[in-house]
Formats: C-alpha cells, sequence, structure tokens
C-alpha cells in the first residue's frame, strides 16, 4: 500500500490527514517522530487572532498589548506608579519580544522615524513634531510640559488613551511597509510583505482576545453609536482583503492600497465618536477623565483628518485643549456642525458615524442635524484566509537588558532556518512512506 507523496513546506496550507498512515503519523512531525526523529517540531498552525487569521507568526508582536496592560495596572487606584509605568514603556514588559535579549516597547513605536509614510506625513504636515507621542507620554509620565500642574485623572486618563492611540500609529506603519515590500518580488514571495500586514492587525487587535487594544476601543465606540458602522466587525475584511493582497500567489497592489485606506477611515469613525462623545459629555457637565478621554482619544486621528480637511481638524483640536478647565458652551454643536461640513472630504456620511445612543441624557442635542450626502461604500473585503502551518513559539526576554544587537528580522530568519531543517526531515519522511 503506497500513500500519495506531498511535499511539505512552511508556510503551506495543512495537507488533509492520509488514512494510510496510522493516526500517530498523519502529520509530518508525527511521522518524523515515529521514526526517530527526536525533537521534532509538533505540527500547528499559526493561530487565529480574533476573527483574523494570519499567514505569519505574529505572536510576539501581538504581545505588546501584555505592555500596555501591565502599564495600565501600574496607573491605577489613587497612587499611581508613573517610575514603574516608564519603565514599561522604555524598557518593556518583557512579554513581546523580537529576540531573549531585545525587547519590543511601546517607546520604539513613538520614537521610530517613519517618514515617508502617508499617516505619519499627516500628522508632521499638522504640524505635529517627530517623537510627538514620545514627548507626550514621557510628559504625561513625568507631570511635566502640557501636563505640569494638571491633575492625577489627566494625566492618567490621556497616558492609557494615548498609549492606544501610539499602537494605533504604529499598526499604520507595518501597514504601510507592507505595500512597500509587496512592490518587491522577493519580499513577496520570502512572506515579508505578508508579514508586515500581520503585524498591523497584531499590534491593533493584540493578544488577549481584544482587551486592552485599539481594537477594544472601536467595540466601545461602537455600541455608543449602534445606528451607524460597526467598525470592530467592518474593518475585519478589509484587513482580509490587504493580506490577500500582500500574498505572492495572489498580489495586487491596488487593492492592498485600497483596504488601507478603508482601514485609516474606519480608525477615524472610531477616534471622532470618541471625541464627539466627551466633548459633549464634558461640555454638559465638565470632568476631568471625560475632558482628557475626549483629548487623548482624538489625537490619534488628529493629523490624518487634517489631511481631508484642516479646518475640521483645528476645531476639534482646539475645542478638546487639555489645559481647559471647562468647555464653554456651544463649543461642541459648533464643532460637530464643522465636522459634519467635511464628511464629504473625509469619506465619512451621517449614517457612518452614527449617534450618540445617550444624547439625550448625557449629552448635547444641537439645532441642526447632519445633512451630509452619502458617502461611496466601503471596497469589497475578504474572507480570512485558510490557517497555515507553522509554530507560534513565546519567547520570554529580559527587558532590562535590552539589546538592539539582534534585531526581530535576524531572530526571525534563525527561526524559519530552523524550521527549514524539520520541514527537510519530515519531507525526507514522507518519502520513505510512500516507498513503504
Amino acid at each position: 500500500l503506497k500513500c500519495p507523496l506531498f511535499p511539505v513546506r512552511l508556510p503551506a496550507r495543512r495537507p488533509p490527514p492520509r488514512p494510510c498512515l496510522p493516526a500517530t503519523m498523519r502529520t509530518a512531525a508525527g511521522l518524523a517522530a515515529a521514526l526517530g526523529l527526536a525533537g521534532a517540531p509538533q505540527a500547528a498552525a499559526y493561530p487565529a487572532l480574533g476573527p483574523y487569521m494570519p499567514a505569519t507568526n505574529v505572536h510576539e508582536h501581538s504581545q505588546i498589548i501584555d505592555d500596555v496592560s501591565e502599564l495600565f495596572g501600574k496607573l491605577s487606584g489613587d497612587s499611581p506608579d508613573y517610575a514603574a509605568a516608564k519603565l514599561i514603556y522604555t524598557q518593556g514588559g518583557g512579554a513581546s519580544c523580537k529576540s531573549p535579549i531585545n525587547a519590543r516597547t511601546l517607546q520604539g513605536f513613538a520614537t521610530k522615524n517613519l517618514a515617508g509614510e502617508s499617516f505619519y506625513d499627516a500628522f508632521m504636515a499638522a504640524g505635529f513634531q517627530p517623537g510627538f507621542w514620545d514627548t507626550e507620554i514621557v510628559s504625561a509620565l513625568d507631570g511635566a510640559g502640557t501636563f505640569a500642574n494638571l491633575s492625577r485623572t489627566k494625566r492618567v486618563t490621556c497616558l492609557k488613551k494615548g498609549v492606544l492611540g501610539l499602537v494605533t500609529y504604529y499598526a499604520s506603519h507595518e501597514l504601510e511597509a507592507a505595500l512597500v515590500k509587496g512592490r518587491d518580488a522577493g519580499k513577496r514571495a520570502d512572506g515579508d510583505a505578508a508579514h508586515a500586514w500581520d503585524e498591523g492587525w497584531a499590534f491593533y487587535y493584540g493578544s488577549q482576545a481584544g482587551a486592552d487594544s485599539p481594537w477594544e476601543v472601536a467595540t466601545k465606540r461602537d455600541k455608543d453609536f449602534p445606528d451607524g458602522t460597526n467598525v470592530s466587525s467592518d474593518i475585519v475584511p478589509q484587513f482580509n482583503r490587504g493580506l490577500v493582497a500582500m500574498l505572492d500567489a495572489t498580489y495586487d497592489a491596488a487593492a492592498g492600497q485600497a483596504a488601507m485606506h478603508a482601514i485609516y477611515l474606519l480608525w477615524a469613525v472610531t477616534y471622532l465618536r470618541a471625541a464627539l462623545k466627551y466633548l459633549q459629555i464634558s461640555e454638559k457637565t465638565y470632568s476631568d477623565k471625560a475632558h482628557s478621554e475626549g483629548y487623548a482619544y482624538y489625537m490619534a486621528i488628529d493629523g490624518w483628518l487634517h489631511s481631508k480637511n484642516s479646518t475640521a481638524a483645528e476645531a476639534l483640536r482646539s475645542a478638546l485643549v487639555i489645559t481647559k478647565t471647562s468647555i464653554a458652551a456651544g463649543t461642541y454643536c459648533a464643532a460637530k456642525q464643522t465636522l459634519e461640513a467635511a464628511y464629504p472630504a473625509i469619506g465619512l456620511d451621517c449614517s457612518m458615524m452614527g449617534a450618540f445612543k445617550d444624547e439625550a441624557t448625557s449629552g448635547i442635542t444641537c439645532n441642526s442635524a447632519c445633512s451630509a450626502p452619502n458617502a461611496s461604500s466601503l471596497p469589497q473585503g475578504a474572507s480570512a484566509i485558510a490557517e497555515v502551518d507553522g509554530n507560534a513559539t513565546d519567547i520570554t526576554c529580559d527587558a532590562s537588558s535590552n539589546d538592539s544587537s539582534m534585531d526581530g528580522s535576524a531572530a526571525t530568519r534563525s527561526a524559519h532556518a530552523r524550521a527549514a531543517s524539520w520541514a527537510a526531515a519530515a519531507a525526507a519522511a514522507w518519502a520513505w512512506a510512500a516507498a513503504w
């Protein structure tokens, strides 16, 4: 009895079981182990990250949200541990690792030069300075600069919401990097373009079923504006479409670009909803917390909005200045009306944004209703890809001895080389079984 011979590749779609072999020998790893190849890896697929199926291993990347959660913990209560939170920000928490001696850090996100990328360049054109997220976060941690003499509530809230804006900002970098790599046939074939795109989702969604991530912000604002676009679900097909477009066999530069811009638009829906919600709440009954949430969430999309309509961006920026101690009557309705007038330029409409469900009780009802024309539909999305064989081994790193001598790409190449050797051994085992 002979079994059909098939090649074992990494990454590759998982092949069906071979019924002519014992159950324990129906995977490459199981067969290799049965043949005495000690230490053979167990066959597995890269795990899904919520509703998204990656084509590559981005387990460690997703764990940057573990750092976010740990930082949140240090800032909880009446006596925040700003010094401990700063160590997590600057050195990493040791969960998201490029290698055993090199932790990924939130400060690294904030200080990386992203010049030439559209999302970053929009912030620069809007008047932000290079490293603006780092300046914002370090100032809030130290109680300096803009945050000198501001309340604990304002500092902590701006830190927590600002870090989520920072992660969103860096997720944009990965999407834009994927498009650049996709133009290189070699990087498409090696999976580099798809890997960069996967990283964008990993940072956006995180490692904790979406908790403490930018995606979770979308779910909360979807509930606040229930008659509008459901961003947390509608964004997934766009991420799927972009990934398919970055795969070598289905490469489509235009589709990848369209998916990226659709994702940015959906991010805008989330963060503009937050700005409008908390601005009206703060005007009706002022609180440091609500004001800080509106200010920090809006900062995540300020530059991008400015690139679409500077008048709308500056109206919201002025309305939410964090050093204010009250919001003057009429501020919210004026800013909202200015934003709605810009919807055609932004690519939004009234039905996409929806209405704040608690406007009548805790918000403000304006005299003029939204009347923007209908926007174009989002581009066609895609379903999740089939799972891909590979091991997402967890790495622990000592953040206190962070060493950049081995970057993530070198660590990845080393891991892929080890995987390739096992793939070769497994392929030899299949060949033996076919001839048996």
